[in-house]
C-alpha cells in the first residue's frame, strides 16, 4: 500500500503540474515574463526527472524511504514557495491565470497539501514497518 500512496503523491507533484502548467495559464500565457517561463520549464523538468528517478527507486529497487523523501522534497518545496511569497512579492495566481478556489482556498494549496498528507501517511507507514522489523 505504501508504494501506491507514494506513487500517488509523486504523480500529484510532478505529472499533474507538467500537464496543468504547460498550457495557456502558465507557460504559454502571453502576460508572463519570458524569464519566469524559463524558471517554470526548469521546475517542471526537474520535478519530472526526480519523479522518474523516484518511481524507479520505488518500484524496481524497492527503496521506499528514498522515494518518499524525494517526493517530500518536491512537496515541501511548494509549501516553502507559498509561505515565503510575501518576501518576494509572489502571488498565488498570475495575470491571465484561472484557478478555482473551493472554500476560498486556492486549488493548488489544496492539491499539493493533500499530496503532502498522502506522502506523510505513506512515510509514517514505511518507518513503522522498518521499526517493527528491527524489533
Amino acid at each position: 500500500m505504501t508504494k501506491f500512496l507514494t506513487s500517488i503523491a509523486l504523480i500529484g507533484v510532478a505529472v499533474v503540474p507538467l500537464i496543468q502548467d504547460t498550457g495557456i495559464t502558465h507557460l504559454h500565457n502571453p502576460l508572463w515574463d519570458a524569464h519566469a517561463r524559463t524558471h517554470l520549464v526548469w521546475l517542471v523538468a526537474s520535478n519530472f526527472l526526480i519523479f522518474v528517478l523516484a518511481m524507479y527507486l520505488l518500484w524496481f529497487k524497492n527503496m521506499e524511504l528514498l522515494a518518499a523523501l524525494l517526493s517530500l522534497c518536491m512537496l515541501i518545496g511548494y509549501d516553502i514557495s507559498a509561505i515565503t511569497m510575501p518576501l518576494y512579492e509572489g502571488v498565488s495566481l498570475g495575470k491571465g491565470g484561472v484557478e478555482p478556489k473551493p472554500f476560498g482556498v486556492p486549488i493548488n494549496l489544496i492539491h499539493f497539501n493533500t499530496m503532502l498528507l498522502i506522502q506523510l501517511v505513506s512515510l509514517g507507514l514505511v518507518l513503522r514497518r522498518r521499526k517493527d522489523r528491527s524489533l
